[in-house]
């Protein structure tokens, strides 16, 4: 009986020890420090912190990363996810040609990267919210209309840069799309990149 309880006691204690080292290792890989840690990822952090989500502004609020970027509708499945990504993520940046990775094309494919849950868990009004412009709440009329058919839409579908304010241009700046930009915003890309460095020692 009392082999029992210590085996039962013991593997509350090695649950618990386990539970806290899953959880730290989740916060920890959670923020823009973070994800700022591979190169590839500053235009992103970049437009991030010039965002409301990332708190720029008097009403800016910061968001981690995976409110957005993971599912939460529950921790199996957002520990699955947050793995297989840091796995093919991790792979791609000490294996791969991330210097050769076309993030304008990628953008095309947002939807796949941002999930409505997060969204809806803070913009919870986002149907009767009169601070929203009619045309606003028509559309999002419209998207919960096309829930659970083949059309459906995304937040991230209409809200373009939700999230990274500038994307497009932050990306321009370390990685010209176009040859013609090449080596004439390095002066830019120099300051966005030294304004990042500031904001993340804060």
């Amino acid at each position: 009986m009392k082999k029992l309880i210590f085996i039962g006691i013991g593997g509350v204690i090695i649950g618990l020890l386990l539970s806290l080292v899953t959880h730290t290792g989740l916060h920890m890989t959670s923020n823009d420090k973070f994800c700022v840690v591979c190169h590839e990822m500053r235009p992103m952090v970049a437009a991030y912190e010039n965002d409301v989500h990332g708190g720029k502004g008097k009403v800016g609020i910061k968001v981690s990363c995976v409110s957005c970027h993971l599912p939460e509708d529950n921790l199996l499945e957002y520990i699955a996810i947050k793995a297989r990504n840091g796995l093919i993520e991790g792979t791609e940046h000490f294996f791969g040609d991330v210097d050769s990775i076309n993030w304008q094309e990628n953008r095309k494919k947002r939807k796949e990267f941002v999930y409505d849950k997060g969204c809806i868990n803070c913009h919870t009004t986002y149907k009767t919210n009169s601070a929203i412009s009619k045309k606003g709440l028509q559309m999002h009329e419209h998207y919960d209309s096309l829930k659970n058919t083949d059309k459906k839409i995304s937040c991230a579908s209409c809200h373009v840069e939700v999230g990274h304010t500038g994307l497009r241009s932050m990306i321009n700046y370390y990685n010209p799309e176009y040859d013609f930009y090449k080596n004439k915003l390095d002066k830019i890309k120099e300051s966005v990149d030294k304004k990042l460095t500031e904001e993340l020692n804060k």
